[in-house]
């Protein structure tokens, strides 16, 4: 469940900085100067939690011995390893420009960052999506019918990233930059919305087989909540607010990777 959620955390941060840098928005020089390193931590936070999932840190290693295209296992891996390298490259870069090892208007820095920024983006679009696709490829209950999860997972991947970019920008006092991200945030914040409930829709049999009704719609209802007050609190600036609405959806992500995560389990459980 933590590999979920700081897969989501690193990738969409990436994804919602290297957007705005692509863009040409100068309102967000600042901001992304700080994005990419803490995009960079959460991604070495997260492949410690996947190593540890594993149980056997050398299985990572093995499973690099071969490339697989057809196994969502095997691309998966291979999608998170070729994207490590790209905000290490942008992060290199901001290092030896800062120190003055490279002069800071270097074409060459220049361009480096800029490939690495946009070569980065379709590695880090497809980690964020591979594990929503290997659970529906798999034969556990619950999970094979989770047809829209990784739909689910790139849409709150990039929430959760211009999530973090709002307070960031918020911090750094960037109001152009947080001007732009609120609604971006709220139009996000919907569609993250309207994904879980088509990825409810899809699990509901084996929601209504292992759990309460009354159970499901006070979950639901509590979900819908934390979003809903997410897009509604958008509308007042400062950086206690931006960081309330990264808690909420946070505090969200953990609560619906948690239910999908212990499906199978829990099904397994009912069943004895």
């Amino acid at each position: 469940m933590l590999d979920l959620l700081f897969n989501n955390l690193a990738t969409g941060l990436f994804m919602a900085a290297a957007a705005c840098e692509l863009a040409s928005l100068t309102a967000f020089s600042g901001v992304t100067t700080w994005a990419y390193p803490l995009a960079l931590g959460l991604l070495l936070v997260d492949l410690l939690f996947l190593v540890l999932d594993l149980g056997d840190w050398l299985r990572f290693h093995h499973m690099l011995r071969v490339f697989k295209p057809t196994s969502p296992m095997s691309l998966g891996t291979w999608f998170l390893t070729v994207y490590s390298l790209f905000p290490t490259v942008v992060v290199a870069v901001e290092v030896v420009t800062a120190v003055g090892w490279v002069p800071a208007d270097s074409a060459i820095a220049w361009w480096v960052r800029k490939l690495a920024v946009a070569g980065g983006l379709p590695f880090a679009f497809g980690s964020a999506a591979y594990k929503g696709v290997l659970f529906s490829v798999t034969a556990q209950p619950g999970w094979k019918d989770a047809r829209w999860l990784g739909a689910y997972l790139i849409n709150s991947a990039i929430l959760l990233g211009a999530a973090q970019l709002l307070v960031i920008a918020e911090l750094m006092s960037e109001l152009r930059a947080a001007t732009i991200l609120r609604p971006a945030v709220g139009v996000l914040c919907v569609l993250n919305l309207l994904l879980l409930a088509v990825l409810a829709k899809n699990l509901g049999p084996t929601l209504a087989g292992v759990y309460p009704r009354n159970h499901r719609i006070a979950v639901g209802v509590a979900v819908a909540t934390g979003v809903a007050l997410s897009t509604g609190v958008l509308f007042v600036r400062g950086v206690a607010v931006s960081l309330l609405v990264l808690t909420v959806l946070v505090t969200t992500c953990v609560a619906v990777r948690a239910v999908i995560v212990d499906l199978p389990h829990r099904v397994g459980r009912q069943s004895r």
